[in-house]
């Protein structure tokens, strides 16, 4: 049996320009029982050789290469290569507080059936220069609330996990697309406790090069699909990313695309995206609810997507349920 407390699992591609700052973070941890796992993802830059000049010095690194797959092939390839009993995660571009490691271990182990542990972060950009704070809710039941309702909640770079209980549920899923995370929180908040450390031990990067960035509107889609699939687990013992072959996972997909469509949600996205600036928000929402005085079924589907999210993925949970799992359990039994 291994020794090793934590793993730190930090997947990278073409990570040259970033990358030694985020190894760096970790090498200055307060705690010293760790190993960390980088995963090379077929990089076509210097980002081996930094790697390798950092692991020439310190043995705690371990550099694992191999062909390009993508991002959730790299995690669950890296996994495996762990020997920690926690996984903390850390993207190439991000940075870990000083005493992260220190911190989340203590609560990880201060109760039992605790499997994911985050923290609030504070973004920064390209620069290390802090633009902003963000805090998240503490408890499991406000999490699991937030997760199902698609608000927010403490990023992957802050992440610190138990091995063994990831494994046993199947890590990271592909049919997940890029909302990995966030289908592999609802599943372990089902199977254990999950909580947030409400101090920034990490700092997440925001640049132009991010999958969250170029892919915005699919990250949208992807995160109600996988949030209806855990329900649909969750109440019918029916898991679509397991059980559906790949035409009928499509199908799947577009029924709930196209259910949100109805409901106005790619104009919904468009308007959220600006009222993320603060400035825009006190101009934008007056003008919004001016403009559509007249069109009081606009503001009701804006007002309940913002604010009911939850209610809507279980409508659509309970639509697909009826419309379509029943009618092929039904088709199945007269056959």
């Amino acid at each position: 049996m291994s020794d090793i407390k934590i793993s730190i699992l930090m997947p990278a591609y073409n990570s040259e320009k970033f990358i030694s700052r985020s190894i760096e973070s970790i090498i200055n941890q307060s705690y010293l029982n760790y190993e960390l796992i980088i995963v090379d993802d077929g990089s076509n830059d210097s980002t081996k050789e930094i790697i390798k000049m950092y692991k020439k010095y310190n043995d705690k690194i371990k550099l694992i290469s191999k062909s390009n797959s993508g991002l959730i092939e790299t995690l669950n390839f890296g996994l495996k290569k762990c020997k920690g009993k926690w996984i903390a995660r850390l993207d190439s571009d991000d940075l870990s507080r000083f005493d992260r490691l220190e911190k989340q271990l203590l609560i990880a182990e201060s109760k039992r059936n605790i499997g994911l542990v985050g923290s609030d972060a504070i973004f920064i950009d390209s620069f290390d220069n802090n633009l902003y704070s963000s805090s998240y809710p503490y408890t499991h039941k406000e999490l699991t609330d937030n997760l199902l309702s698609c608000k927010k909640f403490f990023p992957h770079s802050s992440a610190f996990f138990n091995r063994e209980l990831v494994e046993s549920i199947g890590a990271y899923r592909n049919r997940a697309g890029i909302c990995e995370d966030w289908d592999l929180w609802i599943r372990l908040a089902s199977k254990s406790k999950i909580i947030n450390i409400r101090k920034p031990l990490s700092k997440i990067r925001l640049h132009e090069n991010q999958i969250s960035n170029k892919n915005s509107l699919k990250q949208a889609f992807d995160t109600r699909i996988v949030i209806v699939a855990n329900l649909l687990r969750a109440k019918n013992n029916y898991d679509p990313l397991e059980i559906l072959n790949d035409e009928e996972f499509q199908n799947f997909k577009n029924f709930i695309t196209i259910f949100l469509e109805k409901l106005g949600f790619i104009e919904y996205l468009k308007f959220i995206t600006l009222l993320k600036n603060p400035i825009l928000k006190r101009i934008l929402l007056p003008i919004f609810f001016l403009k559509n005085i007249t069109r009081p079924f606009y503001i009701y589907t804006f007002i309940k997507l913002k604010f009911f999210s939850k209610s809507i993925q279980i409508e659509i949970a309970k639509n697909y349920y009826f419309n379509v799992i029943r009618n092929r359990k039904s088709i199945k039994k007269n056959k």
